[in-house]
């Protein structure tokens, strides 16, 4: 199978894509990525051909934005139809049987579809929180640009979901047909998370995405750590220099740092309520403390669902330091918060959602033989 993946600069949206595409290159396949430039180390690094966009908005998650400002920049990117266009000329160029977009590029999801290529959404969120959007202040301002969200997000013939069906905010209907929900696709070997004996090591880690307001939330979060029993590594990424932070004497700060070399022996993660993070914490077994960095993101929603199954707590950002404090110390404690995420975890790494994805298109996508229309390089 020859595929193509759209994806954008959004942080937690590419380690399912990647997941996805390196299973579909170990069965014989070829997979090769359509996003922005700050994307392409993270996918060459795993060994996938890159290509940025052209005809598309140049986009930078990381870069400092207002409210109003990132909300307007992030919409216009959802909206853009010069990724689709992009799309459209590279599966042109070499054999392409299905183009898989994130489903956070709207404008581009609708202009690959109606050029006849086969199409697949990749939804790396909670289907419901996504559609429920069409009705709040982003399906508004799409609209103003030309975007209907929710017909865009239903026309695919198959919407691939790496999020957990039960993680899904209470809805009356059904989801659509098209709708699968494959669960959580891996970023590590599966294993539960043993933690090291003496103090507890506690991993901190907010989005990549720069929000407003993050950075202070960062310090309230390292003062409250700060003078408990645990040693806390924290990783900021390219959105917050960790030369700005306050650093406790039992607090080590990274740009980067891969959480693999972290996660297996944590006892606790606190984060943002980005579905990757979550869902990386969740797959070893870990509780979380979750701290939503923006209200129209998922991330909310994200921390209802963790806290419906018992495996955490969610506060708001503008939480103070003694509710953070008193929160890490709750969740570092046995309770029933330990077996619920231990129980999660344990299903999670039962199936690779990235596996369950690649059955779906090899089952409902054939190699097409020709070009779709309008595919011819320019």
């Amino acid at each position: 199978m020859h595929t193509l993946f759209v994806t954008v600069d959004a942080g937690g949206n590419l380690p399912p894509a990647l997941g996805i595409a390196r299973e579909i290159v170990r069965r014989g396949g070829t997979a090769r990525f359509l996003g922005h430039e700050p994307q392409r180390a993270a996918i060459e690094r795993a060994g996938l051909p890159f290509t940025a966009v052209r005809d598309g908005l140049a986009y930078d998650a990381a870069a400092p934005r207002s409210t109003l400002s990132g909300l307007r920049d992030l919409t216009a990117v959802f909206a853009d139809r010069g990724i689709g266009a992009d799309a459209i000329r590279l599966a042109g160029q070499e054999p392409t049987d299905v183009v898989i977009v994130d489903c956070l590029l709207l404008g581009a999801l609708d202009t690959v579809r109606r050029a006849g290529l086969p199409t697949v959404s990749l939804v790396h969120t909670l289907f419901g929180f996504f559609e429920g959007e069409a009705r709040g202040p982003v399906g508004a301002i799409l609209r103003l640009r030309g975007i209907r969200m929710r017909p865009i997000l239903h026309a695919p013939e198959l919407s691939l979901v790496t999020v957990r069906a039960d993680f899904e905010p209470p809805r009356r209907a059904p989801f659509p047909a098209s709708v699968r929900h494959v669960g959580p696709v891996w970023q590590d070997p599966p294993r539960a998370a043993e933690p090291a004996p003496g103090r507890p090591r506690v991993l901190v880690s907010l989005s990549t995405t720069r929000f407003p307001g993050q950075d202070r939330a960062l310090q309230r979060i390292l003062d409250a750590v700060g003078g408990l029993d645990l040693d806390a590594v924290v990783t900021t990424g390219p959105s917050i220099d960790p030369a700005t932070l306050r650093a406790p004497a039992n607090a080590t700060v990274h740009r980067h740092l891969d959480h693999a070399e972290v996660m297996p022996s944590a006892s606790l993660v606190i984060g943002h309520g980005g579905h990757s993070t979550t869902a990386r914490a969740l797959a070893y077994g870990i509780p979380l403390l979750v701290l939503p960095m923006h209200p129209l993101m998922d991330q909310t929603a994200i921390g209802r669902a963790l806290e419906r199954h018992g495996a955490g707590r969610m506060l708001p950002r503008t939480a103070g330091v003694e509710t953070i404090r008193a929160a890490v110390t709750d969740l570092l404690a046995d309770g029933p918060h330990r077996g619920a995420a231990a129980r999660l975890g344990a299903d999670i790494r039962l199936a690779d959602g990235a596996a369950t994805a690649v059955d779906l298109l090899e089952t409902t996508h054939q190699p097409i033989s020709r070009p779709p229309r309008g595919a011819g390089g320019r």
